[in-house]
């Protein structure tokens, strides 16, 4: 399989997320070295890679909550940064939700934070990612705070989501119902999603695009229905990849 770092599109308003030569040093470490890619609109991408590699910095870049030393980022066409948060929906790596506050509170709390905010698509996902909306926070197992929290991103009709490691830590049946709720995101092909998570095979069917990140480099870029025909998996690219 051929490796590459940027796909080729007819219409750059196709194109959801672009890095060119994004670069980000920390204390003198190499954090991110030259990263290229693009990830098409509509699809889902799996950003993969060990421990270390770079992903949730790149994440944050990308999200407009930090900067690179030097290199591009753009989405849908214009320069990342802060301001383009109101086109992002962000599940980060690690929870900030208030304990103190039931489901149903914060849910009302967050109409208010988020323009985009949907009330029916909320009331949606609390019966799909099975919420009990008179649950104090503080008291839900890691499974349950997990799918709030992606009830919460997925609440948003921002036209780009972005998962830092959704299944960490948590329950089988949390996992399914994550995974589901991902997949419905995409049905009608307006939403972006760009995944950074270890559970491969939780993810495998659902991808349409791989980038695999390793030491702070692109490693490979790969369209996962191609990987297919060819006879590989998502794990198997990863192994032969990272082997």
């Amino acid at each position: 399989m051929t490796t590459k770092l940027e796909l080729s599109l007819q219409e750059p308003a196709s194109v959801a997320v672009e890095c060119r030569d994004l670069c980000l040093t920390i204390k003198k470490k190499a954090i991110l070295d030259r990263i290229s890619f693009q990830i098409p609109s509509g699809s889902l991408t799996g950003l993969l890679g060990p421990n270390g590699a770079g992903k949730s910095s790149l994440l944050r870049i990308v999200a407009g909550l930090a900067q690179g030393d030097s290199g591009t980022v753009q989405l849908f066409g214009k320069p990342a940064g802060p301001e383009r948060l109101g086109e992002l929906s962000l599940l980060p790596d690690r929870s900030n939700l208030p304990g103190w506050l039931r489901v149903d509170e914060w849910l009302h709390y967050a109409a208010g934070i988020y323009p985009d905010w949907s009330k029916s698509r909320a009331g949606e996902l609390l019966s799909e990612l099975s919420v009990s909306p008179h649950t104090r926070i503080s008291s839900m197992s890691r499974g349950e705070e997990a799918r709030l929290q992606l009830l919460t991103c997925l609440s948003r009709t921002a036209p780009l989501i972005i998962l830092d490691e959704p299944f960490t830590g948590i329950d089988l049946l949390s996992r399914e119902r994550i995974a589901a709720a991902v997949v419905g995101e995409l049905a009608d092909s307006k939403r972006t999603v760009l995944v950074a998570t270890h559970d491969i095979r939780e993810m495998e069917l659902l991808f349409d695009r791989l980038i695999l990140i390793g030491g702070g480099r692109i490693r490979s870029v790969d369209d996962v229905d191609a990987l297919r025909q060819s006879g590989q998996s998502v794990e198997s690219r990863y192994r032969e990849v990272f082997a």
